[in-house]
């Protein structure tokens, strides 16, 4: 896949999730981690886009197995887990 293509999808995608178009982001971050399961950033604003919370959990660990010193993904962990 064309890393350019993948870039754009995943500007789009966190600008759409910026501005509160949920399911445009879904649909252009799912694009980004289906092209390159390796892309932390997809997986991190996928994280956001998604609405249940084992699919939140899902991503934000897929986060931290590419980069296990992402702060971010920790956060979104630890409040996930203080949330029953």
């Amino acid at each position: 896949m064309d890393q350019d293509q993948i870039a754009t999808w995943l500007y789009e995608g966190a600008v759409a999730l910026q501005e509160g178009n949920r399911e445009q982001a879904l649909e252009l971050l799912l694009r980004v981690v289906e092209a390159d399961e390796t892309n932390e950033e997809g997986w991190l604003w996928l994280s956001g886009a998604v609405d249940d919370i084992d699919d939140q959990r899902t991503a934000l660990q897929n986060v931290l197995a590419i980069n296990p010193l992402n702060h971010h993904a920790r956060y979104g962990l630890e409040v996930l887990s203080s949330n029953p």
